[in-house]
């Protein structure tokens, strides 16, 4: 059987490094405990969790060979709006995620991972949850 592709590789990665922010490790949160790579509908009780996305794949500009790729993805936290302090937890699941991420090389052959953007989402298309979308991008030879 052949071997997952790259990026997928880089996405499983990603998502096992997620799973491990979790308050007994030091975090502010336990948004480990739920990340998934597909995007499914939570019941408005279960709502908090994260999901992992890519966004798209382009060659790296800046290495104009064509061997690196710049991989962006999507990590989307949904907080229920019933929470007390739901804003509140939001922002420690963003800084959170971002510490977990910082610095860190997914694979030997990339560069270490950035967030590039956090948006905070105040009830999304009327749902009732508060979410916050952080934009990844991994830089990686091919």
């Amino acid at each position: 059987m052949a071997e997952p592709a790259q990026t997928w590789t880089l996405l499983e990665r990603i998502t096992s490094r997620l799973a491990e922010i979790r308050s007994d490790r030091g975090y502010r949160t336990d948004i480990g405990t739920v990340v998934t790579r597909e995007p499914i509908q939570y019941a408005a009780h279960e709502a908090l969790g994260l999901t992992l996305a890519a966004l798209g794949v382009q060659r790296d500009a800046q290495k104009p060979q064509g061997q690196y790729r710049l991989l962006e993805a999507m990590v989307e936290a949904t907080v229920p709006s019933r929470f007390n302090d739901s804003h509140a937890l939001a922002h420690a699941i963003a800084a959170d995620i971002e510490d977990a991420l910082d610095a860190w090389i997914p694979l030997p052959q990339a560069l270490p991972l950035q967030v590039e953007d956090i948006v905070f989402l105040d009830r999304p298309e009327g749902l009732a949850v508060v979410a916050v979308q952080l934009t990844l991008t991994v830089r990686y030879r091919r």
